[in-house]
């Protein structure tokens, strides 16, 4: 058992200054990812880039353009899964940074219509990549009691870059010439340059390092982390049941798949395509499920319909359009006070509840939405009142999905999945984050078109189902990511016990290669 080191919670973090700015600056990528998301939808409502851009103002190339960039961070996803596990995560954030800023320049540059789009598609792969990448690295450096709330800053720096990239066009559309559009684009080169030196300044993530039996740097960073003597009891526990686990997963991996054995390079490629096809398995199926649809009710709950609400709800209230865009703004401020609040209850009071209490606040807020339009939405000038009440329930609906969905997606998917398969889990999480956000997006427009309420009353059903769903997914607050096999009813602690004596003994029998052909140091048990 691991000893508590900080207590739950914020209280925890500000505890853990050490492991909190390395989340911080991990999370910048998360930045990246809501600053991209943003940009193009804000773009669109200014008139002076249509006018640069006359095919954006077609709902179709709209459609197009957001489907590219939707469609790269799909593409970066499933390539960041396999990248995360042949080279160090560090290297992966400095490599996606990289990415990200040879996307730039199409996109600052941007000569014409195409021009804009295969920047879009390239830094939709950047961000895809930090969208993997980001909470995988947080949860691997976290300690346990503290881990959820660490991985709230992910969730926090997206909604950040997107409040950002709202309010930086907004301010830029008083510049003349194309400096009000190419000004904004030219600022999402900060994070990238963050990020690409990222690498030179984190440590290697000590569940890598023991993942690939290189012990004795696993500790040495491990007590980094945890400002601790390397001969600390709680490091020792920690750094055991690393160990433990990399061990019991190899021996798996060979029984399964005898050719991890062999160093080649295609016998590497074969192996890595075995573990995608692993996630899919029996005995992983049920997380890489709850890893893929809990990105469907994320995107399916409401919060697009919301988004898209507010302006159509602003127009019919009778405000300008400056007043249109402000009210879009603050319901993206709102947005981050829910998620700021998640920093204190992830870890106290558990994922599972803060998921349930947020759908049951959200499903009253959507259907008292709903009621609201199918009765006065025909003439919302003479029931201003009722609209502004119907303003309110939306704020507080925003803020309830910050406070629970929107940062315990990004949360629960990079806690969920053993070590050899933890960038494959994630990768595919991701992956269908951003199909439902381009899906979600044009379900939402066209309900709205149709009708209002039924729009809402659709996302409430949603709402409903997504609190039913909750029931079957397991509480991990506060368990070690070597726990996590317990936790679906994969134990096989007597295994784990002799691997422990073993190591425990000072067991040490020949090196061997990594499946990625490194030469290590570590412990290969065949059998137990």
């Amino acid at each position: 058992m691991l000893t508590r080191s900080s207590p739950p919670g914020f209280r925890g973090v500000l505890k853990s200054p050490y492991c909190t700015g390395l989340a911080a600056l991990a999370a910048v990528g998360g930045f990246a990812l809501g600053y991209n998301q943003g940009l193009l939808t804000i773009a669109r409502s200014n008139t002076k880039f249509v006018s640069e851009f006359p095919e954006i103002s077609s709902a179709f190339w709209y459609d197009f353009v957001s489907a590219m960039s939707q469609l790269g961070g799909f593409l970066g996803a499933l390539i960041m899964g396999s990248i995360a596990d042949q080279f160090s995560r560090k290297r992966s954030i400095t490599t996606a940074g990289i990415i990200l800023i040879i996307a730039f320049v199409p996109q600052v540059v941007s000569l014409n219509f195409i021009i804009l789009i295969v920047g879009r598609l390239i830094s939709g792969i950047a961000v895809g990549m930090f969208s993997v990448i980001t909470p995988i690295y947080i949860s691997e450096i976290s300690p346990a009691e503290i881990r959820g709330s660490l991985l709230v800053f992910m969730d926090i720096s997206i909604v950040i870059g997107t409040v950002a990239s709202f309010w930086i066009s907004f301010a830029t559309k008083a510049l003349s010439g194309e400096d009000f559009w190419r000004l904004p684009f030219a600022l999402l080169l900060i994070p990238a340059l963050v990020l690409s030196m990222v690498g030179v300044c984190v440590p290697h993530s000590p569940r890598r390092l023991a993942s690939r039996f290189e012990n004795q740097p696993a500790l040495y960073v491990l007590a980094q982390l945890r400002r601790l003597s390397p001969d600390n009891c709680k490091v020792q526990n920690e750094w055991m049941e690393m160990r433990v686990e990399a061990a019991y997963q190899r021996e798996i991996a060979e029984a399964q798949h005898p050719l991890v054995r062999e160093r080649s390079h295609m016998n590497s490629v074969k192996f890595d395509l075995a573990l995608w096809l692993e996630c899919f398995r029996s005995r992983y199926w049920k997380r890489t499920t709850i890893a893929i649809s809990m990105r469907f009710f994320q995107e399916f709950v409401g919060v697009n319909a919301l988004t898209h609400n507010i302006p159509i709800l602003a127009r019919a209230l009778g405000l300008n359009n400056n007043m249109q865009l402000v009210m879009t703004g603050i319901l993206g401020v709102v947005h981050l006070l829910g998620a700021v609040s998640c920093l204190w209850t992830i870890d106290t009071i558990g994922r599972k509840r803060v998921l349930a209490l947020g759908s049951a606040l959200m499903l009253v807020c959507l259907v008292i939405i709903a009621g609201l339009n199918s009765k006065f939405s025909y003439n919302w000038l003479a029931h201003r009142d009722i609209g502004w009440i119907c303003v309110g329930f939306s704020i507080l609906c925003m803020f309830a999905f910050g406070a629970s969905w929107s940062p315990i997606s990004w949360t629960l998917p990079s806690e969920l999945f053993p070590s050899t398969l933890r960038a494959k889990g994630g990768a595919l999480s991701s992956g269908s984050y951003f199909l439902n956000v381009f899906l979600a997006d044009i379900v939402a427009q066209n309900l709205l078109h149709k009708s209002e309420w039924l729009t809402f009353a659709f996302s409430a059903v949603i709402c409903l189902l997504s609190g039913v769903w909750v029931y079957f997914v397991p509480e991990t607050r506060d368990q070690p990511l070597e726990n996590m096999d317990k936790l679906f009813g994969c134990n096989e602690e007597q295994k784990k016990k002799n691997i422990r004596r073993m190591l425990a003994m000072g067991y040490s029998p020949e090196p061997f290669n990594s499946p990625g052909g490194t030469p290590t140091n570590g412990i290969r048990f065949i059998r137990v």
